[in-house]
């Protein structure tokens, strides 16, 4: 009897597949792996008794995933075993048997916080015999008087009860998370998945009465490596939440770690199937594997691609190495060969904080084509606002009234140096104009602050137009000084900035989509962040496909392997 498990899973990182050959081995099992781009196959032979054990026992081990679309299962005639078993090392936070092995007292690794198998763990720990739980019960008794200063397998930090100055936060639990913040269907997902990312969540009436805080929302995770498991494990009786502050010293709990990874912030969109993105991040996505595009280096900052030996592989360096293409091109283009959309009809969107932004269409017919620019910049706020007067009588109007308020004149004294391009350097102006700093870097970052905390589901509706194909940023400026005049919170006018470009985003794609009959939309780039990568990807989501990194961040190690691309499509034209 032959049993065929398929797996719909984006990543090839090697999880699932590992936990499923280790079932297999103690259970002396046959067992075959096959995958295609979307889904991973097991094939089980065995008879029927051994069939429903290894179920029950991969039911247990098995982890949620941000990757694990769905699983299902049926009886098939043919083995197949042709999956490369070479998977990369990754450090990854503890799965399900391991937890189970050092919460259990009967259990040679009760409380060790160094345990790792071969499916998780941090690699590269040196850690020391010692008694861990007498550790943990004195690390404990201790926060609950004063902060505590520890090692984790992802840095040194400041454990404190006081949440007043901090941005992270570890749940000791999901019920802790229901209890103190506004959780969506998607988050609990995302949060208790083993690849336990930071989500943003607006905190409610109870965080509020319970902390005296009013900071509108966290970054929150689960507990993502032994050393918080087992702190969370024994202080969830009386303490629920926990700061984290990067500290340069951890004198309570110190031992050796080499670490880079970056940890992962997801974004659980409000898309039918409650998608999560990353939005940036490394831990337990690099090394990668990619399809074999010939003998190549690539780089982007610290992330390089070396495709040799009939596999490409996405990793983390320790050199800085400036990207040889243009970001926008690699972006896009990488992900099309990761979602093999070479002769489909895309649309992609590549936005950058500090590099060209562009929206491309690429198309077997056509090539790929630029469609739309973002580049634009201004000497003096004394220039935007003459420009602004300029346009008709009702910008003369409204220079004239805005120049009554405070923000106005802060704006006339404001220095616009900065190395913000595009559309976040355009967020950063509006985020000037309305007073949220004199710096616009600064600006930038309250701006989508605001929006990220934002508790509404709509807001103003700002002005994104274009001249011929570059975006005209006056509009939006300008609609965003009126909506400022109304009297309209930062929080909200914020929330509006976002979303009407993320809707403006989507026309633009619905509109080439009634000319050229579309195959999807790619988005790329670490503008896509927070509160507008969930509205961008929901707004097209709702009728169209989207494509983003495939089980990579939205920036960063993609735009190495599309660089990768880029140079291969060279030396063949050469």
């Amino acid at each position: 009897m032959i049993l065929q498990f398929r797996f719909e899973l984006e990543t090839t990182n090697g999880v699932i597949e590992k936990i499923l050959l280790r079932v297999a081995k103690e259970l002396n099992i046959k067992i075959g792996l096959s995958r295609d781009i979307k889904y991973l196959y097991a094939y089980i032979d065995a008879d029927e008794k051994e069939i429903e054990e290894f179920s029950n026992i991969l039911a247990k081990e098995l982890p949620l995933s941000i990757y694990l679309k769905s699983l299902d299962a049926k009886i098939c005639e043919e083995f197949i075993d042709d999956l490369d078993r070479d998977f990369p090392k990754i450090n990854l936070p503890p799965c399900p048997k391991c937890l189970r092995e050092v919460k259990d007292k009967e259990n040679k690794n009760y409380f060790n916080p160094f345990l790792h198998c071969e499916v998780c763990g941090y690699q590269n720990v040196k850690g020391f015999s010692a008694n861990f739980e007498e550790i943990f019960e004195n690390l404990a008794k201790k926060l609950k008087n004063e902060s505590i200063f520890i090692q984790t397998m992802n840095g040194k930090y400041e454990i404190t009860t006081n949440l007043e100055n901090v941005e992270k936060i570890v749940a000791v639990d999901l019920a802790s998370v229901v209890n103190f913040f506004m959780s969506f269907e998607g988050d609990d997902k995302a949060l208790a998945s083993i690849e336990k990312p930071f989500i943003n969540l607006k905190t409610n009436l109870n965080f509020k009465k319970e902390f005296g805080l009013s900071t509108p929302s966290y970054l929150v995770k689960l507990p993502d490596c032994m050393v918080l498991e087992l702190l969370c494990e024994k202080i969830k009786d009386e303490i629920k939440l926990i700061g984290l502050i990067p500290s340069i010293k951890s004198d309570d709990f110190s031992f050796d770690i080499i670490n880079n990874d970056e940890e992962l912030v997801a974004v659980v969109c409000n898309s039918d199937n409650k998608d999560i993105l990353i939005q940036k991040g490394d831990r337990s996505l690099l090394p990668k594997y990619e399809k074999y595009i010939g003998d190549i280096i690539a780089y982007n900052g610290y992330y390089k691609t070396i495709s040799k030996d009939n596999k490409t592989i996405l990793q983390k360096t320790t050199e800085y190495k400036e990207c040889r293409s243009k970001l926008a091109f690699a972006g896009f283009l990488g992900v099309i060969k990761q979602w093999e959309l070479e002769d489909k009809n895309s649309f992609g969107i590549a936005l950058y904080e500090k590099d060209e932004s562009k929206i491309m269409l690429n198309s077997p017919k056509f090539g790929l084509v630029e469609y739309i620019d973002f580049e634009f910049k201004y000497n003096s706020f004394e220039e935007i606002f003459a420009n602004i007067s300029a346009m008709n009588d009702t910008g003369k109007r409204l220079i004239e009234n805005y120049s009554k308020k405070e923000e106005f004149k802060k704006a006339l004294n404001s220095n616009l140096d900065t190395s913000l391009r595009g559309i976040a350097y355009l967020w950063g102006l509006i985020g000037v104009v309305l007073g949220f700093d004199n710096n616009i870097d600064k600006a930038y970052e309250k701006l989508l602050n605001f929006s990220n905390s934002a508790m509404t589901k709509k807001g103003p509706r700002i002005d994104y137009k274009l001249d011929n194909k570059n975006l005209n940023p006056l509009w939006a400026i300008r609609t965003a000084m009126s909506f400022k005049l109304a009297g309209v919170d930062n929080y909200l006018l914020s929330y509006g900035v976002v979303e009407s470009f993320a809707e403006f985003l989507s026309n633009r794609y619905e509109e080439v989509n009634k000319e050229v009959s579309l195959d999807g939309a790619v988005i790329v780039g670490d503008m896509f962040k927070g509160e507008f990568l969930n509205k961008i990807y929901s707004y097209i989501r709702k009728n169209f496909y989207v494509y983003t990194p495939k089980a990579l961040s939205m920036s960063g190690a993609i735009e190495s392997f599309g660089s990768a691309i880029i140079i291969s499509k060279n030396l063949q034209t050469n």
